[in-house]
């Protein structure tokens, strides 16, 4: 089950290969949820550890909920057993998007959140 969704300006790049999952980019389409929805299916038919990486510049209102849909989905996987674990990855001098990571981290109860401060 491999899935690459390449980015546009307005969209972020998916990979979905053997339980590891990345997202990067910027997520400020228009219809966030069609966007979302084939990811969030992958993600819930899979049975195995899942690992995400995030490394977001941007995301809009409906990308956050939508993430906030994909990373619950995750969090409750890990209640019935499996590992999984998300690394979200910020530039160093964006605190907007490293507050935001810590808001997504306070959330999730079950899974693993790291936040990778990068340099630029």
């Amino acid at each position: 089950m491999n899935t690459l969704i390449p980015g546009t300006n307005r969209t972020p790049t998916v990979s979905f290969q053997n339980g590891n999952l990345a997202i990067s980019g910027r997520s400020y389409m228009e219809n966030s949820v069609e966007f979302y929805a084939p990811i969030k299916k992958l993600v819930d038919e899979y049975d195995g550890p899942i690992n995400v990486e995030i490394g977001l510049d941007f995301f809009n209102t409906s990308s956050s909920k939508c993430l906030m849909d994909l990373l619950t989905l995750i969090d409750k996987k890990c209640v019935s057993g499996l590992e999984c674990k998300i690394r979200w990855s910020y530039k160093a001098d964006d605190e907007d998007m490293k507050d935001s990571a810590e808001e997504f981290r306070d959330v999730l109860r079950h899974v693993t959140v790291e936040l990778e401060e990068i340099d630029d």
